[in-house]
């Protein structure tokens, strides 16, 4: 048996040293066909140029939010307990709503490492309108995020910052209530996840080490979460610098212009490329002359609440009739009450 495995070894080396072979070759030749036959001083690379530019001017711009963001989250992530969250919290419904809120400000997580918390929130009998208000607003009404909206807003579209805080906080409310009646009754929690084996969901997804310093653990955390939100951010940077650069205007104009399509757009945009709610925002504002106002801030709403790396998480953590009616929920929400205000209300 170990005979045959070091045969089959040997001639799985051979077959990837001839491969790689024959791709330099092509690549060579290829190179100096473009190179004999003056191809490269024929392009025109302002197009290039201009998605460079914009592509870095995206990165620089939100890379100093997502630093902070990834370090102030890995602090709450080590140092700030579940148990201190579920003493603080109060039974009245008001209140509590009011202080789910105020925890997404205390204590900002990400939008995917919030919802194990969540989970042991309502194991420590939190009731679910107030733990699903924390989830969907702590990413929104974190501090950095608030900060990075303002600072790329502020020229080109102060409001937004007010728009996106108190529109996302209201629909967070609004969502939570719906689903904590349409769950009445009803487990949400899958029984058979293991906490200690779910303690951080986002980035790594490891598990705290008793015999590590919790300093060296917040280091790893933060690390581990930033090259895990810059990937998303660089492939989210990619995608609309190339929309802007290289798709006709047309196209752009006639998509962004239509309310609703405008909006569906944006938020499935938002949904697909996950990217962190402290750099979303440089993302979208790379669309402000193109889409509608009620686009952009559905971008900047359901992203945070929602997206497909943390649709994976929902699905691990609780059940799957509670996770289908909270994306349903999300989504509708969202969609009526961004659509009601860019067509009835304007800004």
């Amino acid at each position: 048996m170990k005979e045959g495995k070091k045969i089959q070894n040997s001639w799985d080396n051979l077959l990837i040293g001839f491969l790689s072979v024959v791709i330099i070759y092509l690549l060579y030749t290829f190179s100096k066909a473009i190179w004999d036959n003056g191809i490269l001083e024929q392009m025109d690379f302002t197009l290039f140029q201009a998605f460079v530019t914009m592509f870095m001017s995206i990165l620089l711009e939100a890379f100093p939010f997502i630093m902070l963001g990834v370090v102030i989250s890995s602090i709450i992530q080590i140092f700030v307990s579940e148990e201190l969250i579920a003493r603080i919290i109060p039974k009245n419904l008001v209140l509590g709503i009011l202080l789910g809120v105020a925890a997404g400000f205390l204590f900002p997580v990400c939008d995917c490492s919030v919802i194990p918390v969540v989970r042991r929130l309502m194991k420590k009998g939190v009731p679910v309108y107030i733990a699903i208000t924390f989830m969907l607003c702590a990413p929104i009404v974190n501090p950095v995020v608030l900060l990075a909206t303002n600072y790329a807003f502020s020229n080109i579209m102060p409001e937004m910052l007010f728009l996106r805080t108190f529109l996302g906080i209201g629909i967070a409310i609004v969502i939570a209530n719906l689903i904590d009646v349409m769950m009445e009754n009803k487990k949400v929690l899958r029984p058979e996840i293991h906490d200690d084996d779910n303690h951080c969901s986002c980035s790594g997804c490891h598990r705290h080490e008793t015999e590590k310093s919790k300093l060296s653990e917040m280091i790893r955390h933060a690390g581990q979460e930033f090259f895990d939100v810059g990937g998303y951010l660089i492939i989210g940077a990619l995608l609309a610098s190339i929309s802007q650069v290289f798709l006709p205007r047309e196209i752009l104009m006639g998509i962004g212009q239509n309310e609703a399509i405008s909006i569906l757009v944006m938020m499935v945009f938002a949904y697909s490329i996950s990217l962190c709610s402290t750099s979303d925002s440089f993302i979208a504002k790379t669309f402000v002359t193109q889409f509608t106002t009620g686009s952009i801030m559905g971008f900047l709403i359901l992203g945070p609440m929602l997206d497909i790396k943390n649709t994976i998480v929902l699905f691990g953590n609780f059940k799957k009739e509670f996770v289908i009616k909270l994306i349903g929920l999300i989504f509708i929400i969202t969609f009526l009450v961004v659509y009601t205000v860019d067509k009835f209300i304007g800004f």
